[in-house]
């Protein structure tokens, strides 16, 4: 053993969490100079918020407690959804520690009902808050509306798959809800006096569950109405969000979820037009954000860009209404198929049969002539044209088993089907033949999609926190607007160290 004295034990300061302590705190210094909370604060006192102001009751020389300001209600949802936070609750919580939001809120508190309820009401004050950062951005040659693209995303609504109920579910479920509103109120008369805060709120509930179920029943009414020709389908509706409809993901999975279609200028990436839609497909989407734009910036894109999606004969038709040069990739027009529906391969599917343009005629493999029979309009302005083989030359055919379906009865006459496309259309699909437009719509997705990107992974929206289609539309807008405005200031960072470098 050694015969060293034992080292002392290390001397160690101790934490004491249970002492009170009151020190100085200068708010101003919370953040620096070029926070993106200071920027946002100070881009939104430039913005003209009349349409706020004139729904606030609080008026100078009144009584009544002061009306918290718009200015700021604004600043922080645009701060909050540029950290990623979307909830009401979250950002009431932070505002006490987290430094951009305690800068904003000068550290005073805020309550979730206030930022919850701003959130999803003045649509139209927000709407043209949005417009006005457009404006912003076009006065300073960030948006020139010269091309744009157009592209969906699915965005899970605040409701459970497990909600969706038929139209006799909803009736029972209905009645029992009338019921209950009816014996709560019978109630609360007798009760006048004595009622408590905690009464009124469940009769609030009740009353608010009463309204999702009438609108889920007329929702169901509906969608059964719209499919009265398939009398196997059975219409189902949410009872929380009535408006959600169900919609398959890029996961491969199908959830209650909203549409939300984006309109975004190429010159730098910049959101114009944001909308949340119950269409689960974007078919027929190209149109109405054509409409949107014209409503609400009074003017229309040069040339708009979507993908296969929206490339039909009507959506080729509406932008040559608008006079706006489309851009798509039509899926038919690539590459040939080698089988059709029927199970036929090689030279028996209809794309195998020679034509004989000068005769109007197509030649089967046992060499018969399959003549015009029917021309048929189509709904989009184009024709079909029907041609038949002769009844005879296909009941004695030693390859009708390989030309015909499996399923024929004695009287099977083979048939092929010859589009004639509108004058649109094929004015459309000659110019996506050629060089250039293929360029253009090659850069569509790195523009496109971004946005997309951004507002699910860095403001975190991937399930809206409101229920039904137009506050869905405002929380989407509030993440667009916040895109919108960090891009800017992104933008204008990349530009002034262009230009100091350049001098």
């Amino acid at each position: 053993m050694s015969d060293m004295p034992a080292r002392p034990l290390p001397r160690l300061a101790l934490i004491d969490r249970s002492q009170l302590l009151l020190h100085a705190l200068d708010v101003e210094r919370l953040i620096d100079e070029d926070h993106s909370a200071r920027s946002i604060w100070h881009l939104v006192g430039r913005m003209n918020l009349s349409l706020y102001h004139a729904r606030i009751a609080a008026l100078e020389g009144c009584a009544g407690r002061d009306h918290t300001a718009p200015q700021l209600l604004i600043s922080l949802w645009l701060y909050a959804y540029s950290e990623g936070i979307s909830s009401a609750r979250e950002i009431a919580r932070q505002c006490a520690y987290e430094p951009g939001l305690a800068w904003l809120c000068g550290l005073q508190p805020i309550s979730h009902r206030t930022l919850s309820g701003f959130r999803s009401d003045h649509k139209e004050a927000l709407e043209n808050l949005f417009v006005q950062v457009v404006g912003m951005l076009s006065a300073e040659g960030l948006i020139n509306m010269q091309r744009v693209t157009l592209d969906g995303t699915k965005i899970k609504a605040n409701a459970s798959g497990n909600t969706f109920r038929r139209k006799e579910k909803i009736e029972a479920h209905l009645a029992l809800a009338r019921e209950q509103v009816q014996t709560m109120n019978e109630q609360a008369a007798e009760e006048e006096k004595t009622a408590t805060r905690q009464s009124a709120a469940k009769r609030r509930a009740a009353r608010q569950r009463l309204s999702r179920l009438e609108a889920a029943f007329r929702e169901v009414e509906r969608l059964q109405a719209s499919k009265e020709h398939d009398r196997d389908y059975q219409a189902r509706a949410s009872t929380t969000d009535p408006e959600a409809h169900v919609m398959r993901n890029g996961e491969g999975g199908t959830v209650p979820s909203y549409n939300v279609q984006l309109v975004t200028d190429t010159t730098h990436g910049l959101i114009v037009n944001v909308e949340a839609t119950t269409d689960a497909i974007d078919y027929r989407q190209l149109e109405p954000a054509l409409n949107r734009c014209q409503e609400k910036l009074e003017s229309l894109p040069k040339q708009i860009v979507a993908d296969g999606d929206y490339t039909n004969h009507a959506s080729v038709k509406a932008a040559e209404t608008s006079k706006v040069d489309f851009y798509g990739s039509w899926h038919d027009s690539w590459k040939p198929t080698e089988y059709d529906a029927h199970g036929r391969i090689g030279e028996f599917i209809s794309s195998a049969f020679p034509y004989d343009a000068q005769q109007d005629v197509y030649v089967c493999p046992a060499g018969k002539r399959l003549t015009l029979h029917v021309v048929k309009n189509t709904d989009h302005g184009g024709h079909t044209h029907v041609y038949r083989a002769p009844k005879a030359a296909c009941r004695c055919c030693p390859l009708r088993d390989q030309c015909g379906p499996k399923k024929k009865g004695p009287k099977w006459v083979r048939s092929i089907a010859r589009s004639e496309d509108p004058a649109a259309t094929a004015a459309f699909k000659a110019k996506m033949e050629t060089e250039e437009a293929k360029a253009i719509y090659r850069k569509r997705s790195q523009i496109a999609e971004f946005p997309h990107a951004w507002i699910k992974e860095r403001c975190g929206l991937r399930q809206f926190r409101c229920r039904g289609q137009e506050k869905a539309s405002m929380e989407a807008t509030w993440a667009c607007l916040s895109y919108n405005i960090i891009r800017w200031f992104s933008i204008r960072r990349k530009l002034n160290a262009a230009a100091a470098a350049a001098a």
